[in-house]
């Protein structure tokens, strides 16, 4: 991506990882869920959220350092979520 006004690589694989998250958000089974199908959906929001907090975590200026933090904690808790409906 080269001009003015063109986004430097790592903004636009923040925003491709931002989109990667809702598009996977919107990818939620219906209720009831009682397969394997919602565990799963679990892991990918945890995948999403990593992907996202490694982008965050290569901005020099990141104005909300707290928003990787966040996305970390978030994916912690999906997964263990997840290992917790499949037990």
């Amino acid at each position: 991506m080269s001009g003015p006004g063109a986004l430097p690589p790592i903004a636009t694989a923040l925003k491709e990882a931002l989109r990667h998250l809702r598009s996977v958000r919107g990818q939620r089974p219906e209720a009831p869920c009682t397969d394997a199908a919602y565990p799963a959906w679990r892991d990918d929001i945890a995948e999403a959220l990593d992907n996202l907090a490694e982008h965050l975590e290569h901005l020099e200026h990141l104005e909300q350092p707290a928003d990787q933090t966040m996305a970390r904690a978030e994916a912690v808790a999906a997964r263990a979520e997840a290992e917790r409906l499949r037990a």
